[in-house]
């Protein structure tokens, strides 16, 4: 652990150096593309935590987030992936698509919880997605409610969108609880998957319309 202090200022400082400006969002809501969830909501809300809550292989998690790398993408905004599990692959994306992007791959729950709590604190970033679907149970048991709500102020203070994706309902401050549920069958194989993206229809769970619902 005495090295962590040191690993967590070469981080900042590469973000500073890579992402050197972000332009504050005049909005509350960081739209996604995806017309069922941007007409019910906007889009994400900033300042906020958002559970995607995948429930089923294939149901569309790596969709919703590729969506969201091309539409962060095209706004010229920062995004930071923390991979929990190292289930993201960026060769499946153009290099274009991930240019905006830090993906930082961790080895455990607590690293990953650590790391989004030191990143959810830059305001360079827009959007820091947390993937957590592949977390082992005991590590859920383990985190008390009061994880979460430190990092609802983290995103606060920043003025960010802060997703956290999970395989169950599990974030107590998630302003915005989005459920996928239904997987895709073989034929989505052949749909290009920009297109695929923009049908997605996520059960709108929860929906606070401010922090002070929370």
């Amino acid at each position: 652990m005495p090295a962590a202090p040191t690993s967590l200022a070469a981080l900042r400082h590469l973000l500073a150096e890579r992402f050197p400006t972000l332009p504050k969002s005049a909005g509350r809501v960081l739209p996604t593309g995806i017309a069922a969830l941007d007409a019910a909501t906007g889009g994400l809300p900033l300042s906020a935590v958002t559970e995607i809550v995948c429930q089923a292989p294939s149901c569309g998690g790596q969709l919703f987030l590729g969506q969201l790398l091309t539409v962060t993408r095209a706004a010229s905004l920062r995004v930071a992936l923390i991979d929990g599990h190292d289930a993201f692959d960026p060769a499946s994306f153009p290099a274009d698509t991930l240019a905006h992007l830090v993906w930082v791959r961790c080895r455990t729950f607590t690293e990953a919880l650590r790391t989004t709590d030191f990143l959810a604190r830059d305001a360079n970033l827009a959007l820091v997605v947390l993937d957590l679907r592949r977390a082992p149970e005991a590590d859920w048991r383990r985190t008390p409610a009061t994880t979460w709500h430190r990092l609802q102020r983290a995103a606060t203070d920043a003025s960010l969108a802060l997703v956290v994706i999970t395989p169950r309902p599990a974030v107590p401050s998630a302003r915005l609880r989005l459920i996928l549920s239904t997987p895709h069958d073989l034929s989505a194989l052949s749909t290009p998957r920009p297109t695929l993206a923009t049908t997605l229809a996520p059960t709108l769970q929860r929906h606070r319309l401010s922090a002070a619902s929370a």
